[in-house]
């Protein structure tokens, strides 16, 4: 999935230069696709950090929990969707 990434990525920054501020208008569809991704990244990367910390399972499990919650408030303080309501996405 790196190439597809990247391709998306590039394409972001490269509109955001000459958009100038322009809304995209995702659906909450497209919202969900660009959260799962994200997601996906945070809680690889929290892997990682709980494997180099050597974290106990209970506290690697209070962790993702904890990344859970904060994303959906983060996710619902700013944009009124809650990740729970999964046919609000579809």
């Amino acid at each position: 999935m790196k190439q597809e990434l990247e391709k998306i990525a590039d394409e972001i920054l490269r509109q955001n230069a000459n958009q100038h501020g322009v809304p995209y208008n995702f659906s909450n569809r497209d919202f969900m696709n660009t959260f799962i991704i994200f997601q996906t990244a945070i809680l690889d990367k929290m892997y990682s950090l709980q494997s180099q910390e050597n974290m106990e399972l209970q506290d690697r499990l209070n962790m993702a929990t904890a990344c859970g919650k904060e994303l959906r408030k983060l996710i619902h303080t700013f944009t009124g969707l809650d990740t729970h309501n999964v046919e609000d996405f579809l």
